[in-house]
């Protein structure tokens, strides 16, 4: 068994040969590698390192790096998911990624820690992403670091400015987790719907590469958000995954087809089955590739309880909502029935309180 690294800078590589370490705690290595210089290493062939049954292990409780996991907002039993839309799936695929730091995004680490290890050379943590390599070229080739994703600097300052008890950051559309591991790493409660798995799979190697503090907040959920429960749903994957979505027109609208798109199956759920009545929510976002409406529809009840405190962000590109078969003025009809009005407009983004 070989490991195999590259440098992102200097385009070297080295090889690993294999250590009993590796048989006996498969994550452990891949973690001490991210720890040593997360910015510059990419990993090759995931299940190398992740067993089905280590995954399995990691669904909830205690991690492998020991840090808690966050829980579901109920019992697992009364959510129309499968269980494996909580696990990283540890198959044959290979996944082709870059770890990557968030530019100046510095973490204060809780009191205990800070105080348990006085000779600690920094009272922070950063925060860290598994990147697909072909988005590596956001990162800066100097320092390693790359500055934002999507809405992830929005979303960032959001939970800058918010209170744990205020309620939890809901994420639909989660991609890599660019947006909701800082948020969970500010200590809001999170949970990040991603229906793509291998997205989903990458979002789990983020919390794993992060302080204790993203896992103990943060709840990774592999399931596409609409307006139905339903367990045989299927959504196009483009080659660029940032752009999948509910249907091939859609999904190719800015990336256009490709001889590596697939149709992936997945389970749909709505917000309103996922989260039990009184769930106090203070931010939604949504990046779903024209298919806001059908998850709002399903959020219907959220957004009436949640009405005053939540705030809420989508996409609305209407290019998209027409290739997903949706007239662009049913979504804002829809917000404007719920109580909901338009606070902050930003490019295709609109911001509705």
């Amino acid at each position: 068994m070989n490991i195999r690294m590259k440098r992102s800078q200097s385009g070297s590589s080295k090889k690993c040969s294999s250590l009993a370490i590796i048989i006996l705690c498969p994550t452990l290595i891949l973690f001490l590698l991210i720890a040593s210089n997360p910015s510059r290493y990419e990993s090759v062939d995931i299940s190398t390192y992740l067993s089905p049954s280590s995954a399995q292990a990691t669904s909830f409780g205690i991690n492998q790096n020991g840090c808690k996991r966050q829980e579901l907002p109920q019992p697992m039993e009364k959510i129309p998911l499968p269980p494996t839309a909580y696990e990283f799936s540890a198959d044959s695929t290979s996944y082709n990624f870059v770890m990557a730091a968030l530019d100046n995004k510095h973490i204060p680490l809780p009191k205990g820690e800070i105080e348990s290890n006085p000779e600690r050379k920094q009272n922070y943590f950063e925060i860290v992403l598994a990147i697909p390599r072909n988005m590596s070229r956001r990162i800066d080739q100097k320092t390693g670091r790359f500055g934002k994703f999507g809405n992830s600097e929005n979303t960032y300052q959001t939970a800058l400015n918010a209170k744990k008890e205020d309620g939890i950051f809901i994420d639909v559309g989660g991609y890599i987790g660019d947006s909701a591991i800082p948020s969970a790493a500010l200590g809001i409660n999170t949970f990040v719907f991603e229906p793509v798995k291998s997205n989903a799979n990458l979002i789990h190697m983020g919390v794993m590469a992060n302080h204790c503090t993203v896992s103990e907040h943060i709840t990774v959920i592999n399931a596409l958000v609409g307006n139905q429960d339903k367990m045989d749903e299927k959504i196009y994957v483009t080659d660029r995954t940032d752009n999948a979505a509910y249907g091939k027109e859609a999904a190719t609208k800015n990336v256009g087809e490709s001889e590596n798109d697939f149709e992936q199956p997945v389970s749909m759920v709505k917000l309103d089955t996922f989260f039990p009545k009184g769930t106090k929510i203070q931010n939604l976002k949504i990046d779903v590739q024209g298919f806001e409406l059908q998850v709002l529809k399903g959020a219907k009840r959220i957004l009436t309880e949640n009405k005053g405190r939540l705030r809420v962000r989508f996409e609305f590109d209407e290019g998209l909502l027409k290739k997903a078969g949706t007239e662009p003025n049913d979504v804002l009809e829809f917000m404007k029935s719920c109580g909901y009005e338009i606070v902050e407009k930003s490019k295709n983004d609109l911001d509705w309180k």
